[in-house]
């Protein structure tokens, strides 16, 4: 046991209070990643770590300084596994596969997802921007040196190493909504399908993952301006689909009705025309969401002549729909605040596709299209790569979203290590 000065055998203070601190930040990253930062209790928290309300405050100032040292943390702890990876990996490919297995290992403390930034009130949400751009910036450079050395393939690196913090990120997000009932057993697969698909890909030949189909024709309806019923299911859907951009972009705690109606150009009280609430809108976005991913499964399904390729098609289309105005809400934290039905409903549909997108797979597999693979967790890594998109995609991005949506499924199918001529 380590002792104070005065040899009396109890723990140092000083370590003491780090020790419940480091409780603090595992229980607010449980709860951010489950809940959303907006959903953040402080009494629930002290509570839940043995702290008075009064004590807490000993080691937060406020609940956004709570959200700051955790996301700080976060962002700290991949500071760290990737310069483990760089100094201990032999090759490019033996550094990705480490910082993936370091950055899910199980014995690891709860980290939190930078899903809710912009939560955070300045100059925090500058730091902890900054913090992450210089962590991506160093995973950018490892796969870049890999391309340089010829061990891995051309590609758009920023693409690449965002699309690898999608998949991490997921991992995290998912393990607590999805009810693994082996909790490890389940972190083990998801590690093995995300450094499958990076390094790898699930493609079993040469095809790249080029898809025709543009999302936004595919999804376009006909419009008749004299209708006064769809004139309004117009202005309806263009509410939900701002509220979906600015949702998936800073988080359904970080937006604010206020910026929803600016973004359309209308006022707080015509939301209130069209929705009960902020929550009603949220549910609204879902269903919406919803139903696009049904068009993009189905789609997928009835064009695609191979398992792989149907796998292809759906990953493509939600690449383009994320990359691009259509922004159907993600799947984030919060969503179990909403009424009971609603959140069944949603299970529900998320079961329904992840089925299929499985179901595709391993049909690739008995057809040949696909490489032998864990087909669960490979459609579910998968996901985490197009969720993520309106994360880290700025404005006026270089690259179109058909582009990205080729970057990423090529990474899918051919992963990043050079194939053999």
């Amino acid at each position: 046991m380590a002792q104070d000065e005065s040899g009396t055998g109890r723990p140092k203070p000083a370590r003491k209070r780090a020790a419940r601190r480091d409780l603090l930040l595992d229980e607010a990253a449980r709860r951010i990643n489950a809940q959303g930062a907006g959903a953040i209790v402080l009494n629930d928290i002290a509570e839940q770590v043995g702290l008075s309300r009064n004590a807490l405050y000993y080691y937060v100032a406020d609940r956004a300084d709570l959200v700051f040292r955790t996301y700080l943390r976060a962002c700290e702890t991949m500071t760290d596994d990737l310069v483990t990876a760089h100094e201990q990996g032999q090759t490019p490919a033996e550094r990705l596969a480490l910082f993936i297995r370091t950055s899910l290992a199980l014995e690891r403390p709860s980290q939190a997802v930078l899903s809710d930034i912009d939560f955070l009130p300045e100059p925090q949400r500058g730091l902890i921007r900054e913090h992450h751009r210089r962590n991506v910036a160093h995973l950018q450079a490892m796969i870049a040196e890999g391309v340089a050395s010829g061990a891995f393939r051309p590609c758009e690196t920023e693409v690449a190493a965002q699309a690898l913090i999608g998949m991490l990120s997921w991992a995290r997000l998912s393990a607590g909504w999805l009810g693994y009932r082996d909790g490890r057993a389940a972190r083990k697969r998801m590690i093995a399908a995300i450094s499958e698909l990076v390094l790898g890909g699930f493609g079993a030949g040469p095809e790249t993952g080029r898809c025709e189909i543009d999302v936004e024709t595919l999804t376009a309806r006909p419009f008749n301006a004299f209708d006064r019923r769809q004139t309004n299911e117009i202005k309806i859907t263009q509410l939900i689909a701002a509220a979906s951009r600015l949702f998936n972009r800073r988080g359904i705690g970080g937006t604010s009705l206020d910026e929803i109606s600016a973004a359309v150009g209308a006022t707080k009280g015509a939301v209130y025309h069209y929705f009960d609430d902020k929550a009603d809108l949220v549910v609204r976005c879902y269903r919406r969401a919803f139903d696009l991913y049904d068009v993009f499964m189905d789609t997928a399904v009835a064009t695609g002549k191979t398992g792989f390729e149907r796998a292809l098609i759906c990953l493509h289309l939600n690449v383009q729909a994320q990359a691009g105005p259509l922004s159907p809400l993600m799947l984030q934290p919060g969503r179990a605040a909403l009424p009971a039905e609603e959140v069944a409903r949603f299970s529900q549909s998320s079961r329904k596709l992840r089925m299929t997108s499985t179901r595709s797979l391993k049909q690739g597999v008995a057809d040949g299209s696909c490489r032998a693979c864990d087909a669960t967790f490979a459609a579910e890594v998968a996901a985490g790569i197009f969720l993520w998109l309106p994360k880290w995609l700025p404005e006026g991005y270089p690259l179109t979203p058909v582009r990205i949506a080729d970057e990423i499924t090529n990474l899918f199918a051919l992963g990043l290590e050079t194939r053999p001529a």
